[in-house]
């Protein structure tokens, strides 16, 4: 297990279920993981967060702004410090058992239906 943080910048036409999919990839390899949200997409990587926190896959472990002043252009950056649970392995491999046999259903629904 890795003891470095890993690192997922969030663009602004990402979505909250993306953000978490792929958070949820990377902390399978790190204990920790920094969301990184602009301005812009501070809103998704914060319900991303909340959301994750919710379900009980990670804790909060840091929330900090920082700004950046480069040619009199401000840039503003969120920075979530997630830290995955004890119950994080159970939880991933229940969702993708869960993942797992709602994509056989829907294969079925359109083998059926075809």
């Amino acid at each position: 297990m890795s003891s470095e943080i890993k690192e997922l910048k969030v663009a602004e036409y990402d979505n909250t279920k993306k953000v978490m999919y792929l958070s949820k990839e990377l902390l399978l390899n790190s204990e920790k993981l920094n969301l990184v949200g602009t301005t812009n997409s501070a809103p998704i990587s914060t319900r991303a967060a909340e959301t994750l926190v919710r379900l009980g896959y990670v804790t909060f472990e840091n929330i900090q702004t920082l700004t950046d002043v480069t040619n009199n252009r401000r840039s503003i950056r969120l920075i979530i410090t997630l830290k995955k649970t004890s119950n994080f392995d159970k939880l991933y491999k229940e969702n993708q058992e869960e993942r797992k046999k709602k994509q056989a259903e829907r294969e079925a629904t359109v083998k059926k239906d075809a």
